[in-house]
């Protein structure tokens, strides 16, 4: 059992999401995926373990159960032997003051032998009781001994059991800690590279407007200039031209060539303020485009259905459903190991219809989804503040702390779910979180 345990342990260990290692240190969504998987395979690896682990327990409960029958047996026995004991001294005490065991002498002080006859079936009445008593008393001696006995050896069964209990449960706390623990750092790890990457996406944006702005503003500023030149050039070539008609040929060469070049340079001025314009679309063009592409960090767990696992942690489990438990019960869920309060979340989003604290289930929880169908939390180690009955939650949302509260040993912390769907009683819920923790 503890080697297996401890391979699963090393197995986590040396087969680490290879994420962290990668040079560049960029996550991807797959690799979270990758580090969910690996946590859910730890949970499976321990499934064997964990279904010892429950026969374990019921073990236990049966010699928990057997040492407090015998001790009651035992207890019985001993009254019953005081009362017993009181009898026969007060028997012996007769006895002696009558002068004889038998009282005899009474016999032969008859004043009447027509009284004989009676007496003496009466003395062989008395004797048959007599040794009744006596060995009624001598049994219950002998059976006290046997029951002291087997007590002595349930109670050496059953400190085993609890050793072997609590050395089990700490080393597949180990495994669940080691799984845990290899997924929050690629989480943790993720989280931190997808804020820094949108901060760096928010200042490019911050730059790109910049950029975009004073592109705007010198555009404005280049096409005014522009503007004036044109109208400039226009009105001298106007004048000149009345020159040219009252004077010479020559005249008219020149200022048509004059004319010629101002309208050449106001072209060229024109021209150049269109790639301003050009660029400053290209930009905002480009913004708009990384805008886009921001995505945001992954949410709790959940399958396509709208549920999600019930722990959001890893966590272990076996099919005990139908299981034997002591007082002559069965088990009518399935028991999810996983460290102490690790986050207990709701498999689908729905109603809280009631909140409790019980002898036996201890700190529990009843949700009706939308879907109609109903579960049960219990032996919670905490219930998260503001989750009542009525309390509307939703798919995910923390519900409480994984515990031991109620009648749940404290070795290993553990929820006790139940599931019925809807229009349906309890039914087995190993199938449907299976399915959603791995």
């Amino acid at each position: 059992m503890r080697s297996r345990i401890t391979a699963v342990v090393v197995a986590l260990m040396i087969f680490a999401p290879p994420a962290l290692a990668q040079s560049g240190g960029d996550l991807t969504q797959e690799d979270l995926d990758t580090a969910l998987a690996q946590r859910k395979a730890a949970g499976s690896e321990l499934e064997e373990l964990s279904g010892r682990y429950q026969q374990s327990i019921f073990n236990e409960e049966l010699a928990r159960e057997r040492v407090a029958n015998l001790a009651k047996s035992v207890s019985d026995l001993e009254r019953e032997i005081g009362a017993k004991s009181v009898r026969v001294n007060e028997l012996v005490m007769t006895r002696y003051m009558s002068g004889s065991p038998l009282g005899t002498e009474r016999v032969f002080a008859t004043s009447s032998f027509t009284d004989v006859p009676v007496q003496s079936e009466y003395f062989k009445l008395m004797n048959e009781q007599d040794l009744a008593l006596l060995n009624s008393l001598e049994a219950s001696e002998k059976l006290r001994v046997e029951q002291q006995r087997l007590l002595d050896q349930s109670l050496r069964e059953q400190r085993t059991l609890v050793a072997d209990l609590e050395q089990m449960s700490a080393e597949l706390l180990v495994a669940l800690a080691a799984a845990d623990r290899n997924y929050d750092e690629v989480a943790a790890a993720f989280q931190k590279q997808e804020e820094e990457r949108k901060a760096a996406e928010a200042a490019e944006r911050r730059r790109m407007a910049a950029v975009a702005a004073a592109a705007a503003a010198a555009a404005t500023t280049t096409t005014a200039a522009t503007v004036t030149s044109t109208t400039t050039a226009s009105t001298t070539t106007s004048t000149v031209a009345v020159i040219v008609t009252t004077t010479t040929q020559a005249a008219t060469t020149t200022t048509t060539a004059a004319s010629v070049s101002d309208t050449t340079v106001a072209t060229t001025t024109s021209t150049t303020s269109v790639p301003a314009a050009t660029t400053t679309t290209q930009a905002a063009t480009t913004t708009t485009t990384q805008t886009t592409t921001t995505t945001t960090a992954p949410p709790p767990p959940a399958n396509t259905g709208g549920k999600t696992c019930p722990i959001n942690a890893a966590v272990s489990f076996s099919d005990t459903w139908g299981a034997p438990r002591s007082g002559g019960r069965t088990h009518k869920g399935v028991d999810m190991s996983a460290a102490r309060n690790a986050p207990v979340v709701a498999i689908e989003s729905g109603t809280v219809t009631k909140a409790s604290n019980s002898s036996l289930g201890g700190l529990s929880i009843y949700l009706t989804g939308n879907s109609g169908s109903r579960y049960y939390y219990a032996h919670l180690e905490y219930i998260e503040t503001g989750i009542s009955s009525g309390t509307s939650v939703s798919v995910g949302q923390l519900l409480g702390g994984n515990g031991s509260s109620g009648n749940a040993p404290s070795w290993l912390p553990h929820v006790h779910f139940q599931y019925a769907p809807p229009g349906y009683g309890w039914v087995n819920p190993y199938p449907l979180v299976k399915a959603l923790c791995g």
